[in-house]
């Protein structure tokens, strides 16, 4: 009997096995999915409404094509409740039964268009044809002689700094991504951390892209001179206008603009060990000595309670791989990096998700 009992649980665990695979394997299917939900506008269709729709009631607004069978939509929409896009309400429609109705959760809300927290470019972006088959292209680039240092630039020929200078819609997308993340994470970094910015009278965000959080931070603290470095197809691209805020288009390996503060949001992670010092270097001429500092945005990877960030901060590490020449780094790996760069302390300041504020001091 306990022979027996083995071999069901020995093939209970296959079959969990057999389906976890494939739903490894078929989880771009979900990437893709969300994708059409944000073509289709289906989240800003029911926030407009202001209650949950029917399929029936979706379709009419969307409108799909006649040639569509309505319970096709509703199949698409029973993954995305699933999966936690979408809310399912279900409701008693007289002689018919029972209908199901469609409704907005906190993840279908961050894919309006129109929200200022909107991640719709950060989706588009994700799912865009030359970042998939960068990822399509990652075994390949393992076993490649030729030297490329991404998988990203082993399929397309170029780095995606030079793709983006040349080609306006991805330069447009990856700055929106940019800026649509920076509004997430910085709003609540800026109203936590008041005290870093005592005493700051003028400010360089290094990488600033289109100014968001160099505006961010120039609104919240209108005595702070707020300056951001970019490439200058970056600045050129970015029409900024924005009050107290200065584009200044260069390259942050030769040079960065005075300031009592220097900002790195996202750009660390980008680059290998003695890029990132060579970056810091930069910095720390930038800045005063005493009274000057450095501010990095970045992810501290540690072990987290929810799987959900640790998972994050894996894919991060990836994508950073990938696409880039970088990595995401532990405090021990942060700390070696300060050091060599010279800076005599750092201080973690606050966190915000997976990602956490470093004051560094020269």
């Amino acid at each position: 009997m306990e022979e027996k009992m083995n071999v069901q649980e020995q093939g209970t665990m296959e079959q969990a096995s057999q389906a976890h695979l494939q739903n490894l394997f078929n989880s771009y299917m979900k990437s893709y999915s969300v994708k059409a939900a944000l073509e289709l506008g289906i989240a800003d269709v029911i926030h407009s409404h202001g209650q949950p729709l029917t399929a029936p009631q979706l379709a009419a607004k969307i409108p799909i094509s006649s040639s569509v069978d309505v319970s096709r939509l509703d199949r698409l929409m029973r993954l995305l409740v699933h999966t936690g896009v979408f809310a399912e309400e279900k409701s008693l429609a007289g002689e018919e039964g029972e209908e199901v109705l469609y409704g907005l959760t906190p993840v279908s809300k961050l894919m309006l268009r129109d929200s200022p927290v909107s991640m719709s470019p950060l989706v588009m972006l994700g799912v865009h044809p030359l970042f998939v088959s960068a990822w399509d292209n990652l075994a390949a680039w393992f076993r490649s002689t030729e030297g490329y240092p991404t998988a990203f630039e082993a399929k397309h020929g170029e780095p995606l700094w030079i793709k983006a200078s040349h080609d306006p819609a991805l330069n447009k997308l990856f700055n929106e991504s940019m800026s649509s993340l920076s509004k997430l994470l910085m709003g609540s970094m800026v109203e936590r951390c008041g005290e870093v910015f005592k005493g700051v009278s003028s400010l360089v965000d290094v990488g600033g892209g289109d100014g968001t959080v160099a505006g961010l931070i120039a609104d919240a603290f209108p005595h702070i001179k707020c300056m951001l470095l970019d490439l200058p197809h970056v600045v050129a691209s970015s029409s900024l206008q924005i009050p107290n805020v200065v584009a200044i288009g260069g390259d942050m390996f030769e040079s960065v603009p005075p300031a009592d503060a220097v900002l790195l949001k996202a750009i660390m992670h980008n680059w290998d060990d003695d890029n990132c010092v060579r970056i810091l270097t930069r910095c720390k001429e930038a800045i005063p000595n005493p009274g000057g500092k450095v501010l990095i945005v970045d992810i501290v990877s540690k072990k987290w309670a929810d799987q959900v960030f640790n998972e994050m901060q894996l894919i991060h590490d990836l994508i950073m791989m990938v696409f880039f020449e970088g990595k995401e780094r532990n405090e021990e790996d942060w700390k070696k990096l300060i050091i060599d760069a010279s800076f005599s302390s750092y201080k973690i300041v606050t966190t915000v998700g997976v990602y956490s504020l470093i004051e560094i001091f020269p």
